[in-house]
């Protein structure tokens, strides 16, 4: 947990950092999981399955975010 003796100024930067990151990670969520199912859709099997993992990876990143962010 972070002391209360760091300042607003850096709390609110802190926050507005995480809150841009999570922007990103939220289009490439949805980027991935389009062009996932696009691969599938189209037969590109090993594509899909290379797609799926990097979304997972996108998600897990998104969540340590979010955690972050309820810390800051």
């Amino acid at each position: 947990m972070r002391s209360s003796k760091v300042p607003r100024k850096t709390k609110w930067r802190d926050a507005a950092l995480i809150a841009a990151a999570q922007k990103v990670e939220h289009y490439e969520i949805a980027s991935y999981g389009t062009l996932a199912t696009l691969a599938e859709q189209l037969g590109y099997r090993k594509a899909a399955k290379l797609l799926k993992e990097t979304l997972e990876e996108e998600k897990a990143t998104d969540i340590k975010l979010t955690d972050l962010a309820l810390i800051t």
